[in-house]
């Protein structure tokens, strides 16, 4: 790894989620805010809980790497409060995917299928708790959706200012 970029597991990580979490994001406000017919609805839930269970287990790489592989050096540029604030931005992306990815498993009112190759039974069956982790994800995708726009905001920003953390990023 270069003393300027992430390493490749991070980055590799970083790409897959980010493309994950896009889709799901995308995908599944507009099913929920949306009248698709029911066959585009169920492909679309189907394909995101297969994508998102995906992800569970990644999460567990991607914080592993995120600790054994530590980001590279900030640009002087950015200065400390806008560094402590993008430290503070990424834990609040690690945490609300975290929240996500695990309230979406505990709202399921039905065994998770994994891309027809693997079924995972239903976690909880109360309905008090189903409809309660169904509320908390709905918003955390919301804060989700929030924080990924204002990650992207703040690369576009940084990128004008001369500091080219997208780069960083890039293979």
């Amino acid at each position: 790894m270069s003393a300027l970029n992430y390493s490749t597991p991070r980055r590799l990580l970083h790409w897959c989620f980010a493309l994950i979490i896009i889709w799901a994001s995308i995908s599944g406000f507009a099913n929920s805010l949306l009248h698709f017919p029911p066959s585009i609805e169920t492909s679309i839930t189907f394909i995101n809980v297969s994508l998102t269970a995906l992800l569970l287990p990644l999460f567990a790489v991607r914080v592993f790497f995120a600790v054994a592989h530590p980001a590279p050096k900030e640009c002087a540029a950015i200065g400390a409060r806008n560094h402590l604030l993008a430290r503070l931005g990424h834990l609040a992306l690690y945490i609300v995917t975290a929240l996500v990815l695990v309230t979406g498993v505990l709202m399921m009112d039905r065994p998770i299928d994994f891309f027809g190759v693997l079924t995972i039974p239903q976690p909880l069956e109360a309905t008090l708790l189903l409809n309660f982790f169904n509320d908390v994800h709905r918003a955390c995708c919301v804060v989700l959706a929030l924080l990924v726009l204002g990650h992207i905001g703040a690369v576009v920003l940084h990128q004008r200012r001369g500091c080219g953390v997208l780069q960083r990023m890039l293979p």
